[in-house]
């Protein structure tokens, strides 16, 4: 084959297509478990899983009973709605289990990382929401971590919140791990596991993603 008669690479063939990271690191700070809604993790998926004026629902589990009509959004809820404020989306939390809206959202970021859930249960109602509320095209992004039992035993909400997003016909696109990370390693957490015990220290978050698909 002659120069002249190569046919030029297409567009198609030469772009750089982009591929999601499965890890994401971020910082060198070790993550406290207490906090439902970590702000490095936080603007990670809002930045990744949304666009500029998209509308982002918060669900936090366990959910907080309403007070009468009242609708109780908690402090650390409340902080994470101005943090998707400040990224340019439309912030919007569901504490009853409804979102109160009629306009569909694009993202549902569902966290299960307050203490020791049943995940069954909090992976069932989250998924069973996000399926009512999110447009066709719409995410689902969960944020999970594993615990030990005080008798030691290790749970993963992960089967758990796969199965759960699967039965509710959401389509499972990813699992991401992320960490804190200081140069090439693991940042350990704050408070280790007693002396004397065989648990492996538990550093980093899950975050799942999940598609609502078009129907038709």
């Amino acid at each position: 084959m002659t120069a002249s008669s190569r046919r030029p690479r297409s567009a198609t063939a030469t772009r750089t297509v982009r591929v999601p990271s499965t890890l994401w690191a971020l910082g060198p700070e070790p993550l406290d478990p207490d906090d439902r809604w970590p702000d490095p993790i936080l603007a990670h998926a809002i930045a990744e899983f949304s666009e500029p004026a998209s509308r982002v629902m918060l669900v936090g589990w366990p959910t907080p009973a309403a007070r009468g009509a009242l609708r109780v959004i908690e402090p650390d809820t409340a902080a994470a709605l101005a943090a998707i404020g400040d990224l340019d989306r439309h912030g919007l939390d569901a504490p009853t289990g409804r979102s109160h809206s009629t306009e569909p959202v694009d993202l549902v970021v569902a966290s299960l990382l307050a203490g020791h859930v049943d995940p069954i249960a909090a992976a069932e109602h989250v998924t069973a929401l996000a399926t009512e509320v999110t447009e066709m095209g719409g995410l689902l992004v969960v944020l999970s971590r594993c615990h030990y039992s005080d008798s030691g035993t290790l749970f993963d909400p992960a089967g758990s919140v796969v199965a759960a997003a699967q039965a509710a016909d959401l389509l499972y696109l990813q699992h991401i791990i992320a960490a804190p990370i200081s140069g090439t390693t693991i940042t350990a957490p704050a408070d280790p596991a007693p002396s004397g015990t065989a648990r492996h220290l538990v550093a980093h978050t899950d975050v799942f993603v999940f598609l609502q698909p078009a129907h038709g």
